[in-house]
């Protein structure tokens, strides 16, 4: 195994890699407040480096690598965000690191399940290499950074009827009760309006139809939509609804996480291209065998998203198999609440309590990731 070689000496943190240029350079003195700055890789992986190298010579951006864990415990504090790799993740974590923001997790798809057994007790996201490569790439540059944007996730059901809206709105309002500022986006042009699920149909505001000419970075239209029960709405139009565009997407998605801490994205079975600042998807499912098989023909690609799958309760097949042959994470289970219809059909949120509410708050701790505290004034 190719090991990075490290003269012994205690003041030495970690080597710099400067536009793809592999250079050694002592951190000590003033320099050491210049460089420890910078956007720090821990891994031993020789594969992972150079792709990380890469997309940091890419940018023109510098990246300090970390080989062992023993060496991290300054550059955690100082470096602008810190990058795991998959090999030394268990390591890190075992360190038990004061909890801090702008920590990612990142590996290929094969190891995706080590990474995401990981991600809850480092507080990190994942990256998945090489297709979430743009993402890497805007994490060592600093166009990330704390404060900037808030996270974003995509809601799918695996199969039809499993609920995935209702559980969309209920991550919402669960999110809003955290006195977080979040936004729910109906892309499911063939669900009947996420509207109708919080009662919300007459509210005044922007609907798709006022906002699908969007593309690229649109100024702030949170103040055109409507607002109901803590959560900015946007909704299918009623009249002739039709799949959204996927640069107006882009670009309704980009511009709430400027001025959200979440923004939750309803994706329907058939929704577009998940682009810009969407970084997790949340698949529903049930433990049948007709509904497994659907939902893994429905997967698709991803394309460098981090998967993670909700079962609902009751059913044959065991959840962990279910999860196994499904070929994503389980996050968590999701009970059958008999209310839920009734109150859909009736226009009331979902605020019921027990297990379904307590599978929210797990659900929704998933989705933040890092992401755990507000991280704004409400």
């Amino acid at each position: 195994m190719f090991i990075h070689s490290f003269l012994i000496q205690p003041k030495v943190i970690h080597r710099f890699f400067r536009l793809g240029q592999i250079g050694l350079e002592w951190a000590h003195g003033e320099d050491m407040q210049r460089e420890q700055t910078l956007s720090t890789l821990v891994s031993a992986d020789p594969d992972l480096i150079h792709l990380a190298q890469a997309s940091a010579a890419a940018i023109g951006a510098s990246l300090g690598v970390v080989a062992e864990p023993s060496n991290l415990q300054t550059v955690w504090r100082t470096a602008s965000s810190i990058l795991i790799g998959a090999d030394l993740a268990e390591q890190v974590a075992m360190w038990a690191l004061p909890r801090r923001g702008q920590v990612y997790l990142v590996g290929r798809p094969e190891v995706q399940e080590v990474l995401c057994q990981w991600s809850t007790p480092l507080g990190a996201s994942v990256i998945l290499v090489p297709k979430g490569g743009k993402w890497l790439s805007q994490v060592i540059a600093g166009r990330l950074g704390a404060g900037d944007a808030g996270v974003a996730v995509a809601v799918k059901g695996g199969a039809g009827g499993l609920g995935a809206s209702t559980l969309a709105v209920g991550l919402a309002l669960t999110a809003a009760k955290r006195s977080l500022k979040v936004a729910l986006i109906d892309d499911d042009p063939g669900g009947g309006g996420l509207d109708l699920l919080l009662g919300a149909e007459s509210a005044p505001g922007w609907r798709w139809d006022k906002l699908r000419q969007a593309s690229g970075q649109i100024a702030d239209i949170t103040g055109m939509l409507p607002r109901v029960e803590g959560v900015t709405l946007v909704s299918m139009e009623r009249s002739d609804p039709a799949p959204v565009p996927d640069q107006a997407r882009e670009a309704v998605i980009d511009c709430l996480a400027r001025s959200h801490d979440l923004v939750l994205v309803d994706a329907g079975r058939g929704a577009g291209e998940l682009t810009g600042m969407v970084r997790r998807c949340l698949v529903v499912s049930a433990r049948s065998v007709r509904v497994i098989a659907a939902t893994r023909t429905s997967l698709g690609d991803h394309d460098g998203l981090e998967a993670g799958l909700v079962l609902r309760k009751g059913g044959s097949v065991p959840a962990g198999e279910a999860a196994r042959a499904i070929g994503l994470p389980l996050i968590s289970g999701l009970p059958t609440v008999k209310e839920l219809p009734r109150l859909a059909d009736r226009g009331v949120p979902p605020a019921v309590g027990g297990g379904w509410r307590k599978s929210c708050a797990t659900i929704l701790d998933w989705c933040l990731g890092e992401y755990m505290m507000p991280r704004r004034s409400i």
